[in-house]
């Protein structure tokens, strides 16, 4: 099961990624000293907290679009025969 994160961390990942959409990677220290440099969170915990979002963020949009690929792939496939 995985942890509830308050609506602020997933508000303030969302934004980063829309303002900085080739930014951010499925790297936690890198996007933990980019949030750092791109943000004034002052805490250390919501800074990892936001990182560790972004990182998932990036991941499910990795696969999203992996999964898309292999659906348009068999799409194509299917039309042929």
């Amino acid at each position: 099961m995985g942890s509830v994160r308050p609506r602020y961390i997933k508000n303030a990942a969302k934004n980063l990624l829309a303002l900085y959409p080739d930014t951010f990677t499925d790297d936690f220290e890198t996007n933990k000293r980019l949030v750092e440099q791109l943000t004034d969170v002052t805490t250390k915990k919501v800074r990892n907290r936001i990182a560790g979002y972004l990182v998932r963020l990036i991941k499910i949009g990795v696969a999203r679009e992996a999964h898309e690929a292999t659906e348009s792939g068999e799409e194509v496939s299917d039309m042929e025969m």
